[in-house]
């Protein structure tokens, strides 16, 4: 059974190996789902060059964005929380009663990574885009960069 992914494109130009220009194709519209997730069910991101999975919960309603992590004592090394916000525009965080340190990254309209934040726990330093977004993906601190995953980053098959 196929879940939802969320693609990370990092690639700019060809890819290097012809074959995986042929499966990539397969992999990437084999198995989409046609309903956005639940925000109870856990999601796939996976990234190209390099390939890193991300499994993801969904905060798309006021009150699971208004809690997000709160709470929590830890975080899965590769999981994280999409907030998906029904206007475009600088959604600011802060990290009061949130346990563990994060990372944000801010998310426009198109899917492109505009920003990338490191968040301290129980903090109530507020962490605005510097533009409009539409979503914002938090993660373990440390994660954008152990996966080279850097402003201007692609992020295909999102939710609308």
């Amino acid at each position: 059974m196929c879940g939802f992914k969320m693609l990370l494109n990092k690639r700019v130009g060809k890819l290097k190996n012809d074959w995986l220009a042929l499966l990539l194709p397969l992999f990437l519209f084999g198995c989409q789902q046609t309903t956005p997730p639940t925000s109870t069910e856990k999601q796939a991101i996976q990234t190209l060059a390099p390939i890193a999975q991300l499994h993801l919960e969904w905060a798309d309603t006021a009150q699971e964005r208004q809690m997000g992590l709160m709470n929590r004592t830890s975080l899965p090394e590769n999981a994280g929380m999409v907030f998906v916000f029904e206007q475009t525009q600088p959604h600011c965080f802060w990290m009061k009663n949130t346990l563990i340190p994060l990372d944000i990254g801010f998310i426009d309209a198109q899917g492109r990574l505009v920003q990338i934040e490191s968040m301290q726990a129980q903090t109530t330093d507020v962490h605005c885009p510097n533009q409009a977004i539409k979503y914002a993906l938090e993660t373990n601190q440390g994660w954008f960069d152990k996966h080279q995953i850097t402003v201007g980053t692609q992020i295909l098959n999102i939710p609308q």
